[in-house]
């Protein structure tokens, strides 16, 4: 059944190039596209009928992009060749576009700098996945950042990512995906471009802990009020430590650097050299 004959019996039928995440709308695969339905007056008879017709029609089978997304939210089986690889989801948002954005577009810049994509694609209007296949050519975290600032300049455009871990396709792959999911939208609004599990865990798995600590608070009331001091600490905690590195960050000379370290222990009792001080006073500035 071609489309239109299916919008004579359906005149509210549409097709788009993505799912339509609204209530009001029911999707399936169709020729590469979706076709969207209006769920208003139609009975209950009438929606498994869609559901048996555009689920079972072999000629709707989805492309690969659509095989992973029912993998994923719909509890479909993958291919068995796929299932002998390691996989990583990279998960993003776009954050502000304007209206001459082309999706296509982008989808095909953003897939081009990774190696061995299996595909990218939108699961709404900003968010979307690029799932990776593991190999021995793979790109820093410092690399895919400076991709995603060159793409994000070309297109005028501002995203968020979340780099994922690699995973063998297992029975444990969606759960640690809903996990990875449920990471970043608590951790995308921090002010951070680029997540990963590493960059983002002692503060995701800490958060809870640290809102119901009395002592924290009333510590993070006595510092939140220096923005010089966060400057500061962050400086020391990226550089692990290395008061080289960390003047050379800031901009400032080794000497001065020190002096401000050895004045903040005087007031508080915390060295900033001292590894355990230094991830606790992490902790309070966030």
């Amino acid at each position: 059944m071609n489309f239109n004959e299916i919008k004579v019996i359906y005149p509210d039928a549409q097709l788009t190039s993505l799912p339509l995440e609204n209530s009001h709308y029911i999707s399936f695969a169709y020729e590469n596209q979706w076709i969207q339905f209006k769920l208003k007056h139609k009975t209950k008879s009438e929606i498994e009928l869609l559901k048996l017709i555009f689920t079972s029609n072999k000629s709707n089978v989805p492309s690969i992009a659509s095989k992973w997304q029912h993998f994923l939210f719909n509890g479909t089986e993958l291919p068995s060749v796929v299932l002998t690889n390691e996989f990583r989801i990279i998960q993003f948002t776009i954050l502000k576009k304007d209206s001459y954005f082309e999706t296509k577009t982008w989808l095909r810049a953003f897939k081009s700098m990774f190696s061995n994509t299996e595909e990218v694609f939108f699961i709404n209007e900003f968010s979307g996945l690029l799932i990776q296949k593991k190999s021995d050519e793979r790109l820093t975290l410092d690399e895919i950042s400076g991709i995603i600032q060159t793409l994000d300049d070309d297109f005028s455009i501002k995203t968020i990512f979340y780099i994922g871990q690699f995973w063998p396709i297992n029975k444990q792959f969606k759960i640690v995906f809903k996990e990875e999911q449920f990471i970043f939208e608590k951790q995308k609004n921090k002010g951070k471009n680029l997540l990963s599990l590493s960059n983002v865990a002692l503060q995701h798995y800490t958060s809870e802990a640290l809102e119901k600590s009395v002592l924290m608070h009333t510590l993070k009331k006595n510092y939140s009020n220096q923005p010089e001091l966060k400057e500061l600490i962050l400086a020391m905690w990226h550089s692990q430590g290395n008061i080289s590195l960390a003047a050379k960050s800031l901009y400032v000379h080794r000497n001065t650097l020190q002096y401000r370290i050895d004045r903040f222990y005087d007031t508080s009792g915390l060295s900033l050299r001292n590894m355990n001080d230094l991830l606790l006073c992490y902790l309070i500035i966030f």
